[in-house]
This record gives C-alpha cells, structure tokens and sequence, in this order.
C-alpha cells in the first residue's frame, strides 16, 4: 500500500515495509503497461490516499485496511493497461470517478517515481 504517510513517524521496519510496497507497485505498473494488471485507489474526496495495483483482485479485508489507515472515504477498483507510451488507462465499471488525473499522476509520480499520464475510463463490463 502506497500511501502519503510521513516516513518520520514510521520506524525503521515501517519504513523498509513501505518502501518495498513503493516498488512493488512502480513494479506493477510497469507492468501494466503491456499486461493489463488490478488496482485499487483509496481516495478522500478527489485526493488519492492510496494505490495498490497487482495481477490478482485485491482482497476487500486488504481494502478496508487500508482504508482505515490512510483516512480514505472510497475505493475504487477496476483494470488499468498501458496505452502506449507513459499512458495509462484506468477502467472502472460505470461512471468514471471524481478523482482528478493529474492529482493521480503527481501520487504515482511522488510514491513510484514514475512518470504516467494516467485518465479513467468508464466501461459496462470489466475484461
């Protein structure tokens, strides 16, 4: 789980758990861009708190955890995929959500470092 947590209240195994949850999720991403991969954003209002994304649905005990921790309202899940180049493609069923994509693309580039140019996409159905 990535999130905004100030590393200075976090001690030193908190610190090494964040950061192997940073690369796994600039991992995943990554991959994403040529495998479509599951994600996850904990949000509060239109301010991401969280992202997970991985091969597999992520869990709704996982979830609420996270929930829980970051101060998030609302999850939001669906598929995200590259589109070529640094695009990203972050599909969810219905309605895309309020979440602004560059608040979505200044927390990828913050926690993974990576640079995307991420936007939503509503869908009837999840592939």
């Amino acid at each position: 789980m990535a999130s905004l947590l100030d590393d200075d209240d976090l001690d030193e195994d908190d610190i090494e758990e964040a950061e192997e949850e940073r690369e796994d999720l600039a991992t995943a991403l990554r991959q994403a861009r040529k495998k479509p991969r599951h994600f996850a954003i904990v949000a509060k209002g239109a301010t991401v708190v969280a992202l997970l994304a991985s091969k597999k649905p992520h869990r709704s005990g996982k979830l609420r955890q996270v929930r829980r921790e970051t101060g998030g309202k609302q999850i939001i899940q669906g598929i995200c995929q590259g589109e070529g180049g640094a695009s990203l493609v972050f599909k969810v069923v219905g309605d895309p959500p309020k979440v602004k994509k560059s608040q979505l693309r200044e927390f990828i580039s913050e926690v993974t470092g990576l640079m995307v140019k991420p936007r939503f996409e509503g869908v009837a159905k999840l592939e």
